[in-house]
C-alpha cells in the first residue's frame, strides 16, 4: 500500500508536469490543444517511469501504471456528471478552458481576437482580460481533459487528481514519522479542509494552489534535513513549475517560502564551511527552473504581461488594472489595517459578504450559530472562511505549539514554517479572505502533527481530530449534496434541450455556454428576453420557433 501510494502520486505529478510543458511548447509552434495531448503525455510519463524504475518487474510496472490510469479515468467520469454551479467557474474559468480547447493559442493571440474570429462578433468576450493575463496552468491541464471528452465538466478531474497527488506526497513524507493510521488521517485532513472541500466540485483554483503549495513546502522541509535528496528536489521542481503558473498569489507564496528556506540552507552551509559549494548547487537548480517556469511555461502570462503592460502580474497591483477586492469586502474593512482585517475575518461569525455587506460580528470560539450554517457551505466564503470552528481550532493549535515546545523543539522546521506563514499573513492586506491564504491552515496541520507524534493522551488527540473533521464536514458535505442534487436537474434540462435551438439571456455566464455546446444545443443571445430558468435563476431562455 505504501509503495502504491508513493509511486502513483509521483506518476500523476509527472503526468501533469509533462502535459503542461508539452502543451505550452506546442503553443510555440502554433499547435493548439487537441484530444491527443493527454494521451501522448500519459505515454511519455510511462516512458519516464520505465527509465526511473528499471528494477521493477513487468508486473510491478504494469500495476502502478494501471492504478494511475484508473485514478485518471475515475476522476474524469465522476467530474463529467457533476456540474459546477459556482459563479467564477461559469464565467471566466470555463470560458478560458473552452477557448483553449477550441484552438485559442495564448502565446500568439488575444482571446478577444480569437472569439471574434470564431463567432464573427464579440458577444461572448467579456472575460478576456482574465483569460489573457492570468496564470494559465490549471486551464491548460483542464482543457486537455475537455478536448479528450468533449464535456467541459470532465476537466474538474484535475481537482481530484491533484488532491490525490497531495495526499500521496504527504503520506510518503509522514509515514516515516507516524503510524499508518495517524499518517493516513493527517494526510486526509491536510487535503480535505473547508476550502478544498467547498471547491472540489468547482473550477475555482484556490484549492489547486493549496495542494501544490503544501507539496512544495513539504519538500522544502524534507530538503532541510537532506539537501542532497534527489527525489525531493524532483517533486519540488515539478510542483514549482505547476504552481508558479497557476495563480499569482500562489506564485508569490511559493517564492517567499522557497527564498526563506534557501536562506536557511545557505546558513547551514555557512556554519559547516560549505557555503560556496551549496550556493553553486542551488544556482544550478534554480536558474534553469526559473527559466522554464517563468520564461517558457510562463511566457503567455508573465512575459506577455511585461511586454504589453510593464507588469508581469497585470491586471493586479497595477494602477490601470482591475480592483477585485474593494467591492468584495465589508464596508467596515475600508479603513482597517491588514492585521485588524485578519483578526475580524478569523474570529467573527461565518458570513458571506455577497449577501450581507455590513455585518461582521465577533463570536465565542467553538460556538455555532444558526445563521452561520448556510453561509458555511459557500464556494467562496469570506468572513470565517476556514470554517465555523476554525477560530477555536487555531487557539488550541497555538496553545499546543507553546505548551509542547520542549518536546518538538529539535524539529526546528515547525516554527520556521509557521514563522514564514505568520509573516505572509501579516504582510498581505487580504489575508482575511480564506481562499487567498492556503498557508493559514498550516497552524492546524502542524498542531495536529505535534499531538500525533508527542502527545500520549489519546482522548485529547481524538477530540481534536474530531473537531477538525467536523469543521470540514459542513462545507464538504454541504457542497457535495448541493452539487449532486443540482447536477441531476441540470443534466435533465440539458438533455431535454439536446438538438434544439434556443435564445438565451445569460447575463455574462459565458463559461456555462460550453455546456450547451457539449449537449449540441444551438443558441443565440438576447439580454432582454425572459423565459425558463437554465442553470441559475438569472440565466433564462426560450426555444426558437
Amino acid at each position: 500500500m505504501k509503495k502504491i501510494i508513493k509511486r502513483t502520486s509521483l506518476f500523476l505529478l509527472e503526468f501533469f508536469t509533462v502535459m503542461l510543458i508539452l502543451s505550452t511548447l506546442l503553443f510555440f509552434i502554433k499547435v493548439g490543444i487537441s484530444r491527443y495531448h493527454l494521451i501522448i503525455s500519459f505515454v511519455i510519463t510511462c516512458i519516464i517511469e520505465f527509465f526511473f524504475h528499471k528494477k521493477d518487474t513487468k508486473k510491478e510496472y504494469a500495476k502502478f501504471i494501471l492504478i494511475s490510469l484508473g485514478i485518471i479515468v475515475l476522476s474524469t467520469l465522476v467530474s463529467t456528471y457533476l456540474f459546477d454551479r459556482s459563479s467564477d467557474g461559469n464565467t471566466y474559468h470555463k470560458d478560458a478552458i473552452g477557448v483553449m480547447k477550441e484552438g485559442f493559442n495564448p502565446v500568439y493571440e488575444e482571446s478577444y481576437d480569437f472569439i471574434v474570429k470564431r463567432d464573427g462578433n464579440d458577444d461572448y468576450s467579456q472575460y478576456n482580460i482574465w483569460t489573457d493575463h492570468y496564470a494559465k496552468a490549471n486551464w491548460i491541464l483542464e482543457s486537455n481533459f475537455y478536448a479528450l471528452t468533449n464535456n467541459i465538466e470532465s476537466a474538474k478531474a484535475v481537482n481530484f487528481i491533484s488532491m490525490y497527488i497531495a495526499f500521496g506526497v504527504l503520506f510518503t513524507v509522514l509515514i516515516s514519522k507516524l503510524s499508518l493510521l495517524k499518517t493516513s488521517m493527517l494526510s486526509l485532513i491536510a487535503v480535505v479542509n473547508p476550502v478544498t472541500g467547498a471547491q472540489l466540485l468547482t473550477f475555482y483554483n484556490d484549492q489547486l494552489v493549496y495542494f501544490y503549495l503544501i507539496i512544495a513546502v513539504s519538500m522544502l522541509i524534507k530538503l532541510d534535513k537532506n539537501i542532497k535528496h534527489g527525489t525531493s528536489w524532483y517533486i519540488y521542481i515539478m510542483s514549482f513549475i505547476i504552481l508558479s503558473n497557476m495563480k499569482f498569489n500562489g506564485m508569490g507564496y511559493l517564492m517567499v517560502f522557497s527564498f526563506l528556506f534557501v536562506c536557511r540552507y545557505l546558513y547551514k552551509a555557512f556554519k559547516s564551511k560549505n557555503l560556496l559549494f551549496e550556493f553553486k548547487r542551488l544556482c544550478l537548480i534554480f536558474i534553469p527552473l526559473f527559466i522554464v517556469s517563468f520564461l517558457i511555461i510562463g511566457f503567455p502570462t508573465y512575459v506577455k504581461n511585461t511586454l504589453d503592460h510593464n507588469n508581469p502580474v497585470f491586471p493586479l497591483y497595477d494602477p490601470n488594472g482591475e480592483d477585485i477586492i474593494t467591492l468584495q469586502q465589508p464596508e467596515d474593512f475600508v479603513n482597517k489595517t491588514p492585521i485588524e482585517k485578519l483578526f475580524i475575518g478569523t474570529f467573527s461569525k461565518v458570513t458571506n459578504l455577497r449577501y450581507d455587506r455590513n455585518k461582521t460580528e465577533l463570536k465565542v470560539p467553538f460556538f455555532i450559530y444558526k445563521e452561520e450554517i448556510v453561509p458555511a457551505c459557500s464556494f467562496d466564503l469570506r468572513i470565517g472562511g476556514w470554517g465555523i470552528l476554525y477560530s477555536g481550532l487555531l487557539i488550541v493549535s497555538i496553545i499546543i505549539l507553546i505548551v509542547m515546545y520542549k518536546k518538538y523543539k529539535k524539529e526546528s522546521f515547525i516554527l520556521y514554517t509557521l514563522g514564514i506563514t505568520t509573516i505572509l499573513l501579516l504582510v498581505m492586506s487580504e489575508s482575511w479572505w480564506a481562499r487567498y491564504t492556503p498557508h493559514f491552515y498550516f497552524f492546524i496541520l502542524l498542531g495536529l502533527y505535534i499531538l500525533y507524534k508527542y502527545n500520549k493522551d489519546k482522548i485529547f488527540n481524538i477530540i481534536f481530530t474530531i473537531l477538525i473533521l467536523g469543521n470540514t464536514a459542513l462545507p464538504f458535505f454541504g457542497n457535495t449534496i448541493y452539487t449532486l442534487k443540482n447536477s441531476i436537474t441540470i443534466n435533465n434540462k440539458l438533455n431535454s434541450l439536446k438538438g434544439t435551438e434556443i435564445v438565451i439571456n445569460n447575463h455574462s455566464a459565458y463559461g456555462a455556454l460550453y455546456n450547451l455546446k457539449d449537449y449540441n444545443i444551438k443558441f443565440t443571445s438576447n439580454d432582454n428576453i425572459e423565459g425558463n430558468e437554465l442553470y441559475y435563476s438569472w440565466i433564462t431562455y426560450v426555444k426558437k420557433d
